[in-house]
Formats: structure tokens, sequence, C-alpha cells
């Protein structure tokens, strides 16, 4: 009798603990679909925004920047700290380029990410899961010396000021970024 009771009592804790946890993840989900939805709103609220100055001047120029800046300022006070709005224009030479990443080496670090026998070598730049970047080089700009490193693409859009050449065929674009650790996101407005 006395041992059925025990393992009655077990059972009723491992339910509780288990009902305990289901409600914890429950709650977590909904925090994060709460998040989520903000963030959506916020994204939604900006690119309205950009897109009524867009409507009133069809053709982007540094007036139209400025009211746009005004405008998101307007929307959100702190507009010039939490986020980065930049004018960008297609540069059909720019570089899309594969580097190592803060390690310096290609893949993971003191590991043979191709399993070729060699750790480290230029084969495993851009391996699964290492730190490698892709990084944009405006075609004025100098290539990065990093080794190993390759080219990808070249075409690509890049901040209006690094560009000399007039595109007519591809539209301008505003790229507008919020940064953070665990916060971040961006959003892309054609002109």
């Amino acid at each position: 009798m006395r041992s059925s009771r025990s393992l009655l009592t077990c059972i009723a804790c491992v339910m509780l603990l288990g009902l305990s946890i289901r409600t914890a993840g429950l709650w977590q989900a909904n925090k994060l679909a709460v998040e989520s939805r903000m963030i959506d709103l916020q994204m939604q609220e900006m690119r309205r925004c950009i897109q009524q100055v867009k409507q009133s001047d069809s053709h982007l120029n540094a007036n139209t920047w400025r009211q746009i800046q005004a405008e998101l300022v307007q929307l959100h006070p702190d507009f010039s700290s939490e986020y980065e709005l930049t004018w960008q224009k297609f540069d059909p030479a720019a570089r899309v380029r594969l580097l190592p990443g803060p390690d310096q080496q290609p893949g993971t670090i003191d590991l043979d990410d191709n399993a070729n026998g060699v750790i480290d070598d230029a084969g495993e730049l851009g391996a699964t899961f290492s730190d490698d970047q892709c990084i944009v080089e405006a075609a004025d700009t100098q290539p990065s010396s990093l080794k190993p490193s390759l080219v990808l693409q070249r075409g690509t859009y890049v901040d209006r000021a690094d560009v000399n050449t007039q595109q007519s065929h591809h539209a301008d674009r505003i790229l507008v970024t919020r940064g953070g650790v665990t916060n971040s996101w961006s959003f892309i407005v054609d002109w």
C-alpha cells in the first residue's frame, strides 16, 4: 500500500514538473510572438512612412532623402540612435567577397572542414558554421587584403556615396537597419 502511494506521489510530481515546463515553454513562445508582432508593426509603419514620401516625389534626390529622414525621426524620435538609413545605388562592378572571419582562418579554426587532410586550408573558406563572412566592396574601393578570399559575385547595391557611375536601369533603394544584439532587423524599399 505504501509503495502504491509513493508511486502515485512520484507520478503526480512528474506530471506537475512536466506541466510547469510546458507552461514555461508556452509563455516563452507567446513572448516571442508578441515581440515579433511588435517588430513587424514597427517595420510596416516605417515602410508606410517612406512610401508616402515616395508617392509625393517619385525621384529620390537630396531633398526627398532629407524629407524621409525627418519623417522617420518624427515617427520615432530615437531613430538616429537606434536605426541606420542607407541610400543605395547599384554598382555593376561592386564585389561580393567571401573572407575569413575574426579568427583570420578559412572555415572553423583548427578543424579540417573539407576533410582533405589539411587543417585550415583555402578550400575551407565559407564552411558551414564557420565565422567566415561575406562583405560588399564598391568598385572604387580597395579590395580586401585578407587571404584567402573569393569574389562570389560582381554587381550589387552599395552606399550611393561609393558609386561613381549612373545606372538608369536599376532603381535606387533605401535600406533601413536596426542593430543590436537581440533585436536586429532590416528591410529594403525600392525607389
